[in-house]
């Protein structure tokens, strides 16, 4: 009898123990989720909590990939990773910036509080400029790396491979124009604050509205926008830096070949004569004077009639420069010179509210009215 029972006890043990083995090979099978939802379980490798943190102190964030990427759930030191990310950081958290892209110019920091020249500069990880700097991004005591903007197809695999190399989480967040109030409640979820970057998407939402309003009339006019030192460079239509017009609506006069560089393409002065714009968009101030010196841009009907419009660029340039949600209040410019009977508040009071919930910016009339004209430097 003694025998049976340890035959028995035995037995049991071993099924118990099969079972627990079994269970714990079962693979993870993580709940459904969206952009900037949080979830339980973690996708692919990502930081273990560090010394001190407990799984009561992390959260789950998925990015705009479906990567899921583990989180302090307190957030006060997130990187940019290049100038459009910078740029929407600093519009939706401002205090939380562990550094920046590249420093402000001397003219951005007449408006902006010198406290965010002070943080380390990071560098960009993408495009033109100084290289990122992992050091200071270490040093800054960043908790997440966030990137910003279009996907590129070695986005995920970047991302991965830059926390491999420093241990730093990293998050993509889409960052289109018209996606501009997703991108803005995202960024709420990400801090777990959504009082700021709630009013921010509501503004991008009826920016939008307006712009759809604005798309049934049929009284569309054409634009050519002169760039570069003598005017023959642009953004051509369909390109990524003139997406903009499209939503005004205007037509962008420019139908060839697109470069999606920053400098635009490059067209000849019998190209413009042939195209005959209804409108010129000149880039700065400095062009349109050498401009209107040159006799072949005078003869061109929109030039000879006044019908040009010098870019307002400060802080930040109203149509690309860089091609984020600085683009929203030259929706509004634009809008409200080719369609005054859709976006019917005054420029100068948009300036003022724009500047102020997304830059933190207060202004006079003096100061709004060299920015549209201009001359502010």
């Amino acid at each position: 009898m003694k025998q049976t029972g340890r035959r028995i006890l035995l037995g049991l043990v071993l099924v118990l123990v099969l079972a627990f083995v079994l269970t714990s090979c079962a693979p993870n099978t993580p709940a459904e989720t969206t952009p900037g939802e949080t979830t339980g379980e973690t996708k692919g490798e990502t930081p273990a909590p560090t010394e001190g943190e407990t799984e009561d102190d992390t959260f789950v964030f998925v990015d705009s990939l479906g990567r899921e990427v583990t989180l302090p759930k307190e957030l006060t030191k997130i990187a940019p990773s290049g100038t459009l990310a910078n740029i929407l950081l600093f519009t939706a958290i401002p205090d939380h910036l562990s550094g920046i892209a590249q420093n402000f110019t001397d003219t951005q920091m007449k408006l902006i509080d010198p406290k965010y020249n002070e943080l380390p500069v990071l560098g960009k990880f993408y495009g033109k400029g100084p290289d990122y700097n992992l050091e200071t991004v270490l040093a800054a005591g960043t908790q997440v790396i966030v990137d910003l903007g279009e996907a590129k197809d070695s986005t995920a695999t970047d991302m991965d491979e830059l926390t491999a190399q420093i241990n730093i989480p990293t998050v993509f967040i889409e960052a289109l124009f018209d996606d501009m109030p997703q991108t803005y409640r995202d960024l709420g979820v990400l801090i777990g604050d959504s009082s700021k970057t709630e009013q921010l998407a509501l503004y991008c939402e009826e920016s939008l509205a307006l712009s759809e309003k604005a798309k049934l009339s049929d009284n569309r006019v054409s634009v050519y926008w002169a760039m570069g030192d003598l005017g023959l460079n642009t953004n051509a239509r369909g390109s990524f830096h003139s997406e903009l017009l499209d939503y005004v609506p205007l037509i962008n006069a420019a139908d060839i070949e697109a470069d999606n560089r920053g400098g635009g393409s490059e067209v000849s002065m019998e190209q413009i004569i042939q195209w005959d714009p209804d409108y010129i968009l000149i880039d700065t101030l400095q062009l349109k004077e050498e401009m209107l010196k040159d006799p072949a841009w005078n003869a061109l009907p929109a030039i000879k009639e006044g019908r040009y419009l010098v870019v307002p660029q400060v802080p930040y340039g109203f149509l690309a420069d860089p091609p984020s949600v600085n683009r929203y209040i030259g929706l509004r410019w634009l809008g409200a010179t080719f369609y005054p009977e859709i976006y019917t508040g005054d420029i100068k009071d948009e300036v003022k509210t724009f500047f102020e919930l997304f830059y933190g910016i207060k202004t006079d009339d003096a100061t709004i009215d060299e920015i549209l004209a201009g001359t502010y430097k």
